[in-house]
């Protein structure tokens, strides 16, 4: 079988390179930011990319096997500073392309938040039932960066096969996490190259006291340390403060591969 997955706001490809590695292969972009499409262009030289999702046809991509969406952080993203996102709330046409194409499995990242409940009621009302992942990737690239993602099928008795094999702590029927409490690790990235507050965290080296610079911002966030290569710092401070972690989407990925293939 064939496993093609349409990546919404695919940012650097966290989400693809996680595919990647799973053997699902990513069949379309959807992302306005040009660095960004640069770098997914380097390494998925041919996969269109759509610039805008208020352009995104669902219909010419029916039958996907994954739908993932990073759509952009809400107001209470710890990535960016104390002033509001300048990003507008996209997730309604992310639904829309769920609407449309109809994949076997939808995938969401975002922050955590009391609202996730109204994306998942909205996948509801399309057909789609779903469970809440919290995860942190501290255990595997040492930043202590948490994230709610929604998994969701339109059979319940996969989903609800997904949380049974999903090897996490269970806290209710519709969550299921991958940590109970924070661990000391490197704080969240921040979309900054240089801000020195308490939020962010610091290395110390022979010098002094730093801020982490683009390679280690890389390995903290799951890339391979040159996946930016010739990108400035700045913009690699915002790529990877946006990013999604691969290694976090691969577990849930490989969970739902293993759902599929009757290993559950």
């Amino acid at each position: 079988m064939e496993y093609r997955h349409i990546d919404l706001f695919s940012g650097i490809g966290g989400f693809s390179l996680a595919c990647q590695w799973t053997g699902v292969e990513t069949e379309v972009f959807c992302g306005r930011d040009k660095f960004c499409q640069r770098i997914l262009r380097k390494y998925w030289p041919g996969v269109p990319i759509i610039e805008d999702i208020r352009d995104f046809n669902g219909t010419a991509y029916t039958g996907a096997f994954i739908l993932s969406s990073g759509d952009p952080c809400p107001i209470r993203s710890k990535a960016r500073s104390i002033w509001k996102t300048k990003q507008p709330d996209l997730s309604g046409y992310a639904l829309d392309v769920v609407r449309t194409s109809r994949p076997e499995w939808v995938l969401r990242e975002n922050v955590p938040a009391p609202d996730d409940v109204h994306f998942t009621a909205a996948l509801d009302a399309i057909g789609y039932s779903s469970v809440i992942v919290s995860a942190n990737a501290a255990a595997v690239t040492a930043q202590n960066r948490e994230r709610d993602f929604i998994v969701a099928n339109t059979d319940p008795s996969k989903v609800y096969s997904f949380i049974n094999t999903l090897p996490v702590y269970k806290n209710a029927q519709r969550y299921a996490e991958t940590k109970r409490e924070k661990t000391p690790a490197y704080p969240v990235l921040t979309t900054h190259n240089c801000r020195w507050d308490a939020r962010d965290g610091y290395i110390w080296d022979w010098f002094g006291v730093r801020v982490a610079d683009s390679k280690e911002r890389l390995t903290l966030a799951g890339f391979p340390c040159d996946w930016l290569d010739g990108i400035s710092k700045t913009q690699v401070a915002r790529m990877t403060g946006n990013s999604v972690v691969p290694q976090v989407a691969y577990e849930i990925i490989k969970t739902i591969l293993k759902v599929e293939r009757g290993i559950a």
